[in-house]
């Protein structure tokens, strides 16, 4: 099965991480298949995620480990070998060019940089959205991650989840402040100022297996392991969706979190949910096969967001 899809910021590629341990790119305007990167993950590949600037992509798998890979470069590298390879078979006094430039693209589509992330495996992870640098990762021996993305170090590990962590999410407008989901049933939010990279705790937590168990919040009611969590665009909430088949909606202040909306939202266990970008609607996508709108109360839309005419955008 696809684990994963993710357009990237400029919606020209959607990438796919799938069981089979590959990771590919498709064009989003044909769905012809651009690029499919060299095998580096041992088994299957569960989550990736883009850089805020569209020009990387992270992956992270069953193996325990992340990849980073020039996304762009790789596509740009694929298309002009392709191009030279099609001249070539017209005319033989290309067929150097072509081999020099087919061996360029293979390089380029090699990682950049890749590490073990996790004891076990990299359940979910994302990039900062307004910061280029920063990756959060949550594993399955139930710890939560905070990387140097540009050279793949370890800035603190975290624990408090009682077993698999199994999402994460960054507040768009604070990267301070991080969202996590687990089969413990709970949410938990996260302050990284309490934690930082060159603090006595972001060395204690860094010594540690499991991390240093920082002082955070927790939230509950849910009945059932938290599959996804989803910050709004701008901050002001905070969507769980769980096994238990119901979505809740917190206001994730870190001085008094609270509980806005709790409500069934499907027969089987939710999947995924993401936001639409002008934050009126919340869809949500669950295993009984059903993708549904929700209505956000007006006080949180946008009404200054301008939509291209003909797509809709989402932040996901």
């Amino acid at each position: 099965p696809i684990w994963q899809l993710a357009y990237s910021p400029d919606d020209a590629l959607l990438a796919s991480a799938s069981a089979d341990g590959t990771v590919k790119l498709w064009d989003a305007a044909s769905g012809r298949l651009a690029l499919s990167f060299p095998r580096h993950h041992a088994n299957w590949v569960w989550t990736l995620a883009w850089s805020p600037d569209g020009a990387r992509l992270a992956t992270g798998g069953s193996d325990s480990r992340i990849v980073i890979w020039d996304a762009v470069g790789a596509v740009e590298g694929a298309k002009k070998a392709d191009f030279l390879a099609e001249r070539a078979s017209r005319d033989a006094a290309w067929a150097q060019s072509a081999a020099n430039e087919r061996q360029i693209a293979a390089e380029r589509a090699t990682p950049l940089r890749h590490w073990q992330a996790h004891e076990k495996s990299v359940q979910k992870l994302t990039w900062a959205p307004t910061e280029s640098r920063m990756i959060v990762s949550v594993g399955a021996e139930g710890s939560i991650a905070i990387w140097d993305g540009e050279v793949g170090a370890l800035d603190c590990r975290l624990m408090g989840h009682l077993g698999s962590v199994t999402c994460v999410d960054v507040n768009p407008r604070n990267s301070e402040v991080i969202a996590t989901g687990g089969e413990d049933y709970t949410v938990r939010l996260w302050d990284l100022q309490d934690v930082e990279p060159g603090s006595s705790a972001a060395k204690e937590s860094r010594e540690k297996i499991w991390g240093l168990n920082l002082k955070h919040y927790t939230l509950k009611g849910h009945e059932g392991a938290v599959v996804t969590v989803r910050f709004l665009g701008d901050g002001q909430l905070l969507a769980s969706g769980s096994k238990d088949c119901e979505v809740r909606v917190w206001v994730p202040d870190l001085q008094n979190p609270l509980l806005l909306k709790r409500f069934v939202a499907h027969e089987d266990w939710i999947s995924e949910l993401c936001w639409f970008v002008d934050q009126s609607k919340l869809f949500t996508c669950a295993c009984d096969g059903m993708i549904y709108a929700w209505e956000v109360p007006r006080k949180y839309r946008r009404k200054d967001v301008q939509l291209p005419s003909g797509r809709a955008k989402y932040r996901s």
